[in-house]
């Protein structure tokens, strides 16, 4: 009887465990092709807009509006939206709390952007400024009223209703924008599309999610929310100066349009980064969370997800320093020239990304978010000195903003031993263990972005340069994955074989 009870507990543990596979396989397949389908969209529309209607000077200006605005965001959703994906029991109260608070920050911050607005124009010297940034504020009403739902949606895993959102929006918006492009609406292009993408969301989410806020606000709720809501809030605002210190300044200390063409080499990059570190962040940290008391399968997860997150980011951002001078001079025209240094910095900052996203998710799934907080601290206090140096030191040079931006990437490798340096403790994974599992897949992408780049010295047009270096990069990489055996190459092929099959299978179940 006992032995017959110890297999069934013994079954149970394992289809468990095959049950969150297949949950985790899942919500990471539709988050990547909700980040990757929304990149591909967006970089289309980027590229219509910046190629034949929109000027460097014209993204200056968005770039601003976008740095006053998020940071209002970072206080609106930083925080408090975790903790309730974090919490291993949630209950009502807890939503409408947290819905209350978000909506009446949101309130306050538009506020205040208002009546500031006249303030930052005259302070930046663009009048436009002013009106472009108390409509396009109105986004911070529109997000926190589905705060709540995207993080239900978030703490159940569900992302395929995320990513039939974000396809909606993305379609709508783009359309709107182009036709806004066409009639001559200039840099209100952008807002117009922002503004779509925000009320679509929120329609979608009201709709996807039966959660519906009531006329609750508990004290004791949000203060049971307060210790690790607060922690990611204080984070999130810390790492948010440190990020935007640069942009920041550029308008000021250099030419009008820097911004345009800075903002314009992290399209790219950022567009296909995310995709790959969205996924990691949305599926890790509520997958980890599951196991916040066994550090040890926690180990396991973060590990699989660095490995396979990192090979497959140093071979994008490994290929884009390679084609970035052709791609961006075939894509934009030679007006976007001075964005090809600057993006090819910008990919180097990239590369490291998913070692700093699964550590830090790591830490926040394990409930630490005093530590998480301190290692914020630490590594934005020493980015915004060294690049203050670097900015005081290098402003009046011909090139100066190039060794800034060398600067921001060396500040981003620090970073990744930083954010690693306490999960020696807590799970027993150390930093240099993190390298010895992606060193393999690191040099092989220095191999094949050489290789890759030295096309260039050829000599011939942009297009064809493309043509080659393109397939000649995944042939080199893919390739040589292959024959040396790499254990995460091959955990890649065959997850998304089984993956699709299994869909497949279902489907066809279904049918019948």
């Amino acid at each position: 009887m006992d032995e017959e009870k110890r297999k069934e507990g013994i079954d149970e543990e394992v289809n468990a465990k095959a049950n969150m596979k297949d949950k985790v396989l899942s919500g990471a397949f539709w988050v990547f092709l909700e980040k990757g389908g929304l990149s591909i969209a967006e970089f289309i529309v980027a590229w219509v807009l910046a190629r034949f209607f929109l000027t460097p000077a014209d993204y200056s200006t968005v770039g601003l509006i976008s740095i006053f605005i998020n940071f209002s965001n970072v206080f609106v959703q930083g925080g408090f939206n975790n903790a309730l994906i974090q919490k291993k029991k949630l209950e009502d109260d807890d939503c409408s709390t947290v819905f209350w608070l978000s909506l009446g920050l949101s309130c306050v911050f538009y506020i205040g952007l208002f009546f500031g607005a006249p303030f930052i124009a005259s302070y930046y010297a663009r009048p436009i400024l002013k009106m472009v940034l108390r409509i396009q504020s109105l986004s911070l009403i529109l997000g926190a009223l589905c705060v709540v739902q995207t993080a239900i949606l978030t703490r159940q895993m569900e992302f395929k209703k995320i990513f039939l959102r974000t396809c909606l929006s993305t379609v709508l918006s783009a359309v709107l924008g182009i036709g806004a492009a066409f009639l001559g609406f200039g840099v209100w292009t952008i807002v117009i599309q922002m503004l779509t993408v925000s009320v679509v969301n929120l329609f979608v989410m009201w709709f996807s999610v039966k959660w519906r806020p009531r006329f609750r606000f508990s004290i004791k709720r949000l203060k049971e929310l307060f210790g690790f809501g607060s922690n990611m809030l204080a984070s999130n605002v810390i790492s948010f100066a440190h990020s935007n210190t640069l942009p920041v300044v550029m308008d000021k200390l250099y030419a009008p349009s820097t911004l345009g063409y800075y903002n314009k080499s992290r399209t790219i990059p950022t567009k296909v980064g995310d995709a790959i570190n969205s996924t990691v962040s949305n599926v890790v940290f509520p997958s980890l969370s599951k196991y916040q008391s066994e550090p040890e399968k926690v180990k396991e997860m973060t590990r699989r997800f660095i490995v396979t997150a990192s090979f497959l980011m140093f071979a994008i951002m490994g290929g884009l320093i390679a084609v970035a001078k052709p791609l961006i001079l075939f894509m934009y025209t030679d007006k976007w020239a001075n964005s090809i240094i600057m993006m090819q910095f910008v990919c180097v900052s990239y590369a490291f990304m998913p070692l700093n996203s699964a550590n830090l998710q790591a830490i926040k799934a394990l409930g630490r978010g005093d530590i998480y907080l301190r290692l914020e601290i630490i590594k934005d206090v020493i980015g915004i000195v060294l690049l203050g140096v670097a900015i005081f030191l290098t402003r009046d040079m011909e090139h100066g903003l190039y060794i800034v931006l060398a600067v921001q990437a060396f500040v981003s490798l620090l970073s990744v031993a930083i954010n690693a340096f306490p999960n020696k403790k807590l799970m027993n994974y150390s930093f240099l263990e993190q390298l010895k599992d992606i060193l393999p897949s690191l040099l092989l992408a220095v191999i094949m972005c050489g290789a890759v780049y030295s096309v260039s010295f050829l000599g011939l047009s942009d297009l064809l340069t493309l043509v080659i270096q393109l397939p000649l990069g995944v042939l080199i990489y893919c390739g040589f994955a292959y024959i040396l055996k790499f254990e995460c190459f091959r955990y890649i092929i065959n997850t998304a074989k089984g993956f699709i099959v299994k869909k497949f299978n279902l489907r066809k179940g279904d049918n019948k």
